[in-house]
């Protein structure tokens, strides 16, 4: 039994390692798809309906993701709850799973698309009304856009916010089962190649239409150009649908099915998170709410900067994926990790962090203006004057120090945070941090929201001061980066007292040095040397009643000399001070960067070759061997799993057995309290 255990457990690993290659790789292809998506979407909104309607779209987007967050947690809970039963074959209890979560996401559609609809009514409404009652301007009657100076109502923003609430909303409810079978299956791959297809058919779509604009100099309603939204969820949903009916025709929905430990981890779950996803995502909303109107094109503006650094934030991240599963792992085998061991990770986290801080605050603002620039500065030429304050914001986004080295910071915040908050799943005890989180999450949105109306309404004066939006966002993001620090240190408290044995302050002090040594050198290279390589030029000025907005074009060689100064500037501060004065710690981070670890284990496994040869035993055909009785046994398996899982098989064996007998205690028949023994 051992044996053909341990035979499993290799195939199954082969198995899982190769359908890994295959998620990662369709994963990669899936980012790099969206990125380009995603680029070429907002160039392209821009130039046929402006900074505004931009603004607009991502903040539909930024609601329908949150919209969705509650199925999230559900679908999470259910992909985990599933994968074992369906490894084992364990037909009763993953119908049981799948019957109960697909009733919960069914119940939710109808509140989903409620939810959907009062968006759609309140948010156009929002923009309609917030000048009238902060600013004491006209109520708006919609949007204008460049492409012949058309309007765009406020019925047409209501229809595009739907349509974006809709794609979310029926995707989840209705084909989010399907979706978790795959992911329980470790089929994820196939999933994402569905989700990469369909991606590519309905965004490209959008994408000619809004081109054809542009080249045709034609103005199209954006419900027509936006409609293609409502088809993706049923492309994408009929497509893993199908697929999961014909791969897994056990699969079936009872009514009668339900799965409590479902209802009450999902539950669980989506309050656990709820505190994180709060203070990494709320920036967008926050910003609109508070400054109306005005926050339309800043939150465009913002949006754009945050494509480039998301993405930056999502590739650093990866190299610390491989270091995490060992600790990871360390927590589940042991019940906690020694003080050497997490400082060891606190260390590869911060140098991570620090390395992001470095990529984004000098590299962001470069790409985001070559992509954008132009063609956000030729939104704002023509304008009224008091669109004077927006442009004042558009140049502190793109070109100013400031915003740059503040968006770095919390962006590595999160990074070091979301490190914290592995080594508490991986205990288990996500629970327990839950209620601290989730109140500063609380105090996050009141403090933010209050500071920022208060400095609006008596520091600003209603917005008439100069440069107000652009200080608004600096205390913003002042006060973000702070209660993402507060948070961070619960969670190191946390660590240190349950998560961690023999805990001290052994390198807490060392490895904060590491952190900061990076971000404070960069920032002094960033405010002092590096406009002597290159600079971002972006002047506005009133001429007449219109506004003027000149962006200098960002060149290739510049691109190229920015790249050169980040991998400069970061490798000796990230890499060598570590490798200097932590030597071993510094050395295996070098070990285990993912091309450099490949290296290592080919030679390793040439010299295992060579000391077989040197002892005289073939490794080829020791391997031939091994890989024959594997697969004798995992034959010898199968042919008992296709016997059991027969129809006939369970007829034979229990078509003429007795029903068990339940026996009922009646209570003259229950033992008495005061009963004694004798002795």
């Amino acid at each position: 039994m051992q044996l053909e255990a341990t035979a499993t457990d290799n195939l199954v690993l082969k198995t899982s390692a190769r359908t890994s290659v295959w998620s990662a790789l369709v994963g990669v292809a899936i980012s790099l798809t969206n990125t380009i998506i995603q680029i070429l979407m907002i160039y392209w909104i821009l130039s046929a309906y402006g900074t505004e309607f931009n603004g607009f779209v991502r903040i539909s987007m930024s609601v329908a993701i949150i919209g969705g967050t509650c199925e999230g947690a559900l679908g999470v809970t259910t992909v985990i709850l599933m994968a074992k039963p369906i490894m084992e074959k364990d037909w009763i209890t993953a119908n049981e799973s799948f019957s109960t979560a697909k009733r919960k996401y069914r119940n939710k559609l109808w509140s989903g698309l409620l939810f959907v609809t009062l968006i759609s009514i309140l948010y156009p409404l929002e923009i309609a009304l917030a000048p009238h009652f902060l600013q004491g301007d006209d109520i708006i009657s919609g949007l204008t856009a460049p492409t012949q100076n058309a309007t765009i109502h406020l019925w047409e923003l209501g229809f595009v916010c739907f349509f974006f609430g809709f794609k979310q909303v029926v995707n989840s409810s209705i084909f989010g089962i399907y979706e978790n079978v795959l992911e329980a299956d470790k089929q994820n791959y196939l999933r994402r190649a569905i989700i990469l297809f369909t991606d590519v058919v309905v965004y490209m779509l959008i994408i000619s239409l809004l081109s054809w604009i542009n080249f045709k100099g034609v103005y199209i309603s954006p419900v027509l150009v936006f409609l293609p939204i409502v088809i993706y969820p049923f492309i994408r949903g009929f497509m893993i649908m199908f697929y999961v009916k014909r791969k897994y025709p056990w699969i079936k929905f009872y009514s009668d099915f339900n799965d409590h430990n479902l209802v009450r981890k999902s539950s669980k779950l989506f309050f656990s998170s709820l505190g994180i996803n709060i203070l990494m995502n709320a920036d967008i909303i926050i910003l609109l709410v508070v400054l109306g109107t005005s926050g339309l094109k800043t939150t465009s503006m913002l949006s754009i900067y945050m494509i480039v650094g998301i993405n930056i934030r999502i590739i650093m991240l990866n190299f610390i994926v491989s270091f995490r599963e060992y600790f990871v792992s360390q927590i589940l085998k042991e019940g906690r990790i020694e003080w050497k061991t997490y400082t060891n990770y606190e260390l590869y986290t911060y140098i991570v962090a620090a390395f992001s801080f470095v990529m984004i605050s000098i590299l962001t603002p470069f790409v985001a203006t070559g992509l954008f620039g132009n063609v956000i500065a030729k939104d704002f030429n023509e304008t009224e004057v008091s669109a004077i304050y927006q442009a004042q914001a558009l140049k502190y986004i793109f070109s100013g120090q400031e915003f740059s080295i503040l968006f770095g910071l919390s962006t590595s915040a999160i990074i070091i945070v979301q490190g914290q908050y592995v080594l508490v799943q991986a205990k288990g005890v996500e629970k327990r941090t839950t209620k601290w989180l989730n109140l500063i999450a609380i105090w996050y949105l009141i403090t933010a929201s209050l500071t920022l109306v208060l400095l609006y309404f008596f520091a600003f004066k209603s917005g008439t001061v100069d440069n107000w939006i652009s200080r608004m966002i600096r205390y913003f993001y002042i006060i973000k980066l702070i209660f993402i620090m507060f948070a961070y240190f619960f969670l190191w408290s946390f660590t240190w007292t349950h998560i961690t044995y023999n805990s001290s302050l052994k390198n807490v002090i060392p490895n904060f040095i590491f952190l900061l040594v990076p971000i404070i050198s960069t920032s002094i290279f960033i405010n002092y040397g590096l406009s002597k390589f290159a600079l971002i030029n972006i002047t506005s000025e009133v001429v007449g009643e219109k506004i003027k907005v000149d962006v200098g074009a960002i060149s290739i060689p510049t691109i190229i000399s920015v790249l050169a100064i980040t991998a400069i500037t970061s490798l000796p501060i990230c890499i060598i001070l570590p490798l200097i004065f932590r030597p071993k710690i510094g050395l295996n981070i070098i070990v285990n960067l993912p091309i450099v670890k490949q290296i290592v284990q080919k030679n390793s496994s040439k010299l295992k070759i060579a000391r077989f040869i040197d002892a005289g035993i073939n490794a080829e055909e020791e391997a031939d061997q091994n890989n024959q009785i594997i697969k004798s046994l995992y034959d010898q398996i199968e042919e008992n799993n296709e016997a059991i899982d027969n129809e006939s098989y369970f007829e034979k064996r229990y078509k003429y057995k007795n029903t068990p007998k339940v026996y009922t205690l009646k209570a003259s028949e229950k033992p008495t309290n005061n009963a004694k023994s004798k002795k």
